[in-house]
């Protein structure tokens, strides 16, 4: 038997330029922090077997990328070996093979674990430049994963922003939220500077689509009002997951928590940081 697991993450700065046209076109730039939630797959006796195990599913988790990127592995070992090759094959896997649009943020973290910004080149380099921890204990001091309930397909709404004039009109704001990764990198133990910048890549967000921000997500915003600094949307948006940075994190989650059962089907997603990235399981 074999078995290997990755984790999810959750993006600190926006995702969108890691992928295709843009990241080709202009280059991407993105800061991640993979999360102590694994997705997993097992192959026994021929038979490959897959499994989310505690991640919600369509979360905005990049939950997708990280099972592709195990079962990559699992098809064939060697590749954990070259780790920045693999997040190249997954991506042309998702890409070209499954016919997901998708970028190159999910497989990094789940291969690399831990908290990184990523440089994604036009020639289809990547640079990955670690977050030290004492600067990521800063950050994770302050984040709040919440599920909203509403179920999201990122390919989707991928889709509907990378299509011809609808992807012109873009541009400018993702390459806003290109420019913002890179000083979320330097403002990382920045409170206030990291609290505008969540918050700008939030309106950047909503600008790209009308369904980014649900009826669940303005409710869950309206109920933790006073309590959080900035928040945004993880992944793609329109459902899954948002994380709110807060300098009350405790008082928060337990506001949050009291709210279980009448906001949707919210509820609070516990997590760390995980920075063993992929690995074979016993």
């Amino acid at each position: 038997m074999i078995k290997v697991t990755a984790p999810v993450r959750i993006d600190i700065s926006a995702g969108w330029s890691d992928a295709d046209p843009f990241r080709g076109q202009f280059g991407g730039a993105v800061l991640n922090a993979a999360i102590t939630l694994r997705v997993s797959g097992i192959l026994d006796n021929n038979k490959l077997t897959t499994s989310l195990e505690k991640v919600p599913a369509a979360s905005g988790l990049g939950t997708s990328g990280a099972l592709r990127t195990a079962y990559l592995v699992i098809a064939n070992p060697s590749l954990i070996e070259n780790k920045m090759e693999l997040v190249k094959r997954v991506n042309t896997f998702e890409n070209a093979i499954v016919g997901q649009r998708a970028g190159f943020q999910d497989q990094c973290a789940a291969i690399f674990g831990g908290v990184n910004y990523w440089d994604f080149y036009k020639d289809g380099s990547i640079r990955r430049i670690s977050i030290p921890e004492s600067k990521a204990t800063h950050l994770f001091d302050r984040l709040v994963l919440v599920y909203t309930g509403d179920r999201h397909q990122s390919s989707d709404v991928h889709s509907d922003v990378f299509v011809g004039k609808t992807y012109m009109k873009h541009i400018f704001a993702i390459q806003r939220m290109k420019e913002i990764a890179r000083e979320m990198k330097t403002h990382i133990t920045n409170e206030k500077m990291m609290a505008v910048l969540i918050n700008e890549t939030w309106e950047l967000q909503k600008s790209l689509h009308l369904g980014m921000e649900t009826f669940a997500m303005k409710k869950i915003q309206k109920f933790a009002e006073g309590d959080y600094l900035a928040c945004r949307a993880t992944g793609a948006g329109g459902g899954g997951c948002m994380i709110f940075y807060t300098d009350k994190k405790q008082k928060l989650i337990s506001k949050l928590k009291k709210a279980d059962g009448q906001l949707h089907k919210m509820r609070v997603i516990p997590f760390k940081f995980d920075y063993g990235g992929i690995r074979f399981e016993k």
